[in-house]
C-alpha cells in the first residue's frame, strides 16, 4: 500500500493503491455531511449558491486546492475562520465533496 500526503500534510492512499477507492469514498461522504451540517447555510444545499454575494463553489477551480484550504481554515471576506472548529482531514474531505460534485453540478 502506498501512502502519500495530502495538500494539507494529512496521510492519504496514493492513487492506484488499492485502499484507495474506499478511502476516498469514505472521505467523499464525511465532506458532504460536514458540508451540509457546516457549509449549506451559506454556500446551499448540494452548492446550488442562493446567488446572495456568497461565492459559488461549483466554480471553484479543481486545481487550486490550497487555496481552498487556506480560504476554509483562515476565512476570506465575509467566511469565518473555521480553524477552530475542523482538523486538517475534515478540511481534505470537503475538499474530495466539493471538487467531486461541482464538477457533476453546473451552475
Amino acid at each position: 500500500m502506498a501512502v502519500a500526503l495530502t495538500a494539507t500534510g494529512t496521510p492519504g492512499f496514493a492513487i492506484g493503491s488499492t485502499d484507495a477507492t474506499a478511502t476516498d469514498e469514505a472521505l467523499y461522504a464525511k465532506g458532504k455531511s460536514s458540508f451540509r451540517k457546516r457549509c449549506a447555510r451559506c454556500h446551499g444545499v448540494n452548492m446550488v449558491n442562493p446567488g446572495v454575494g456568497i461565492y459559488d463553489l461549483r466554480n471553484f477551480p479543481k486545481d487550486e486546492q490550497a487555496r481552498f484550504t487556506e480560504s476554509v481554515t483562515y476565512g476570506k471576506n465575509a467566511m469565518p475562520s473555521w480553524q477552530d472548529v475542523l482538523a486538517p482531514e475534515d478540511i481534505d474531505a470537503l475538499w474530495i465533496y466539493i471538487s467531486r460534485d461541482a464538477a457533476a453540478t453546473p451552475p
